[in-house]
């Protein structure tokens, strides 16, 4: 069948409106509301050359409309105008403000030589477009898959609910694709069609002139590698512009050799999205709570930020994101204007309150952990998604995972301020005890904290420092491969979703207790996003932990007793001669020491200010100096528990039997190898009036470290979680 003038025109239509990137109908449109016909005699686009003649072809003008329809919707993306105001998803096609824009005629102030499109009655225009718009929609629905023209900032497809979803089908698509490249022509050709949509070029050779190569001695090589370093730099730089978004669905479809915009589209959904897994939260937690103290207000900051705002909040383009933060994207037009410099340290302000909220906001959605992955990307100057994942598994290994122990039944607050200003649905009642910690920051009279298991719904909580204080945890040394179990029964009468392999090796604890021949132990660090597991006792063994008796300070040796020599008789008592008052004596503060992060002290001097324990009783009377400022910090924070424990026992008199142990000491006296003491927070002591057994009673609901009683004295430590025994059996 031979090829019409119609069949012609639509075939340069489409081919035109999916090189430039737009609605393919409004360029039949434009040619219907324009009466200038072409040199060669075709109805032309109304195209004028900048010296007023008319572009010769109409394959000409139908290509020259196109970009000129391409540059403007560039243009009011740039200006400011959402992609709502330019793109009308419910009905797919242009707003009627783009049109009337359209209608006033446009030429590219940036390109002096470049054609100039007419203007055109208005009406006339709107009845056009709309016209080709049903026919075009007509044509969809009677050819299987197929589609129109790549569309501005095209609206989320049945394949995909929203533009995260897409954007990061996108992603993960280019980020892959150097390593599968082989040079095949269709490969090559998908690359440099992305290159030149992407860079808004007309041509091919435009294009290969962008990447620093001759429009025609080249080679396949030099082309290769021009176009994936290209490539490699896309994903970094993504913002989801409406331009960036269709090189790149452009890409896909030539490189899978696929007939449209759609099947690109419908391929990617069947796509792995390479989501983060869940157990990556810890690390994309801890990187946003300190982020805003390092933000510096520099580009690559910035990008990140904007770039986390976009993909959080589903929008489209980074202009969008901007909006949101009610910040004018032509405020940034001219960078060295006033205008831009105000415009950017408002914006600086919205990002970092924006990530400053992050951490209460979140709830683990697909959308805010891959907003996240995104965001640290971009902030840490990375190439793909699994480059950043790479660096939260590092993130995740070396966090240093905290046990805070509430002293008391206490709040967790949305925001730092007393409780009683707070309406109850941002309020967490919590009793005394421990709890596991990402990170913590000190906000005046609060701690900021991260918590490894949701409360309320919720990770980030304000808490009063008086009523807290961090601890170190236990340890449990794993010496044999061996289950954590959801119930203390034996391995084999489990279901494999009642239990986890276990490699020897170290694992921090909160606490535990006995349960029979098991252990019930609840980790700070989560195995299997779960805490709380069982573990058969024979297979482990517990560092940190004075689980056995605490040896008695060796009594010193008493010193030799004087031979008695006679006493001489009295002198004659003198006449008394009047005598001026004695200087008032100086208070007796001991001996003096030097203390490791404090200087010096004397034996006598509260450990706290106005405290009823001071360093002599600390020290074993400056005989055990600590080795670090570490243990100093161990001591005082000691010290404050137990002026709490003073008061507990009714402020009677505390007597220190023995407290900080160096090393060697503790050796001698036959303590435990990880003995509290030599850390300096292990306390033994007797509280006057009460035996020890009694001690232990009042002090058990209350304190969330260890506590032991022998028959003369209680033992009492800082070790971060609870535990309980009885030197006597």
């Amino acid at each position: 069948m031979a090829t019409t003038a119609l069949d012609r025109d639509a075939h340069l239509f489409q081919l035109a409106a999916q090189r430039a990137g737009i609605h393919q109908p409004i360029l039949p449109a434009l040619q219907e509301s324009h009466d200038q016909p072409t040199p060669e005699g075709d109805r032309g686009l109304g195209l004028t050359s900048a010296e007023g003649d008319r572009v010769d072809s109409l394959p000409d003008q139908v290509m020259e409309a196109a970009l000129l329809v391409r540059k403007l919707t560039d243009s009011l993306i740039q200006s400011g105008w959402q992609s709502d105001r330019i793109w009308q998803s419910g009905t797919g096609q242009y707003s009627p403000e783009v049109l009337a824009v359209l209608a006033r005629g446009f030429d590219d102030p940036s390109d002096l030589i470049a054609p100039k499109l007419a203007g055109c009655p208005l009406d006339r225009l709107t009845e056009a477009y709309r016209h080709h718009c049903t026919l075009d929609r007509a044509a969809q629905a009677a050819i299987p898959n197929a589609t129109s023209a790549i569309a501005p900032a095209a609206p989320p497809t049945s394949d995909f609910n929203s533009f995260f979803n897409l954007d990061r089908a996108l992603l993960d698509t280019i980020e892959r694709l150097p390593q599968f490249y082989q040079g095949y022509v269709h490969q090559r050709e998908a690359l440099l069609e992305a290159t030149r949509i992407w860079r808004g070029l007309p041509t091919r050779e435009a294009t290969l002139s962008a990447l620093g190569l001759p429009a025609l001695n080249y080679t396949d090589a030099a082309l290769d590698a021009a176009l994936l370093a290209f490539i490699r730099r896309l994903s970094p730089n993504y913002s989801g512009f409406p331009h960036q978004r269709e090189a790149l669905l452009r890409l896909v479809q030539i490189w899978r050799q696929l007939d449209s915009r759609q099947a690109a589209i419908a391929s990617l959904s069947d796509s792995n999205l390479g989501l983060v897994p869940r157990n990556y939260d810890p690390a994309l937690l801890a990187f946003v709570l300190r982020a805003p103290q390092f933000f510096a207000s520099n580009g690559a900051q910035r990008n990140a930020a904007t770039e986390a705002v976009r993909l959080w909040r589903d929008l489209d383009t980074r202009n969008a994101a901007l909006i949101s933060l009610g910040i004018n994207p032509s405020a940034f037009a001219n960078p060295a204007a006033p205008e831009a410099t105000t415009a950017a340290a408002q914006l600086d302000r919205q990002l970092v309150g924006f990530l400053q909220r992050l951490p209460a906001a979140y709830r683990g959605s697909a959308n805010q952990r891959g907003a996240l992955t995104r965001f640290v990307q971009l902030w840490r100057g990375l190439n793909t998604q699994q480059e950043a994942i790479g660096s939260l598994d590092a993130d995740l290994k070396a966090m240093q995972w905290q046990v805070l122990i509430l002293k008391q039944n206490t709040v967790l607050k949305s925001r730092p301020v007393p409780a009683n200003t707070l309406p109850s649905a941002e309020l967490a009642a919590m009793p005394a005890g421990e709890l596991s910690l990402i990170d913590s920051l000190e906000e005046g009279t609060h701690y900021r904290i991260l918590t490894v298991e949701p409360i309320r719904d919720r990770r980030e909580w304000f808490v009063y420092r008086g009523h807290a204080d961090f601890l170190e945890p236990a340890t449990m040394l794993v010496k044999t491969s061996t289950f954590l179990k959801t119930k203390p029964l034996q391995a084999g009468s489990l279901a494999n979703a009642e239990k986890v392999p276990l490699s020897p090796g170290e694992f921090q604890l909160r606490s535990y207790d006995d349960v029979g021949d098991h252990l019930r132990v609840r980790l700070v660090k989560p195995v299997n996003n779960r805490l709380e597991w069982f573990i058969y006792e024979g297979h482990i063994d517990l560092l940190n932990v004075d689980d056995y008796p605490s040896p008695r300070d060796p009594d010193p040796t008493p010193a030799p007793r004087p031979t008695p020599v006679p006493a001489p008789a009295p002198a004659p008592a003198p006449v008394p001669v009047p005598r001026p008052a004695p200087a008032p004596t100086p208070p007796d503060r001991g001996v003096r020491i030097q203390i490791p992060g404090l200087g010096t002290v004397w034996t006598k001097d509260p450990i706290i200010p106005r405290g009823n324990f001071n360093w002599g009783e600390a020290t074993k009377g400056g005989t055990r100096i600590p080795e670090n400022s570490t243990i100093t910090q161990n001591i005082i924070a000691m010290a404050r528990r137990m002026e709490e424990v003073r008061s507990r026992l009714g402020n009677r008199s505390i007597t220190i039997t023995s407290w900080y142990r160096p090393p060697a000491i503790n050796r001698a006296v036959g303590g435990a190898r990880n003995s509290t003491h030599i850390r300096g927070h292990g306390v033994d002591f007797n509280a006057a009036g009460l035996t020890a057994r009694a001690v232990q009673r009042i002090l058990d609901p209350w304190w969330p470290g260890g506590l032991g009683y022998g028959s003369s004295f209680t033992h009492l430590d800082n070790r971060g979680y609870r535990a309980r025994w009885n030197y006597t059996n």
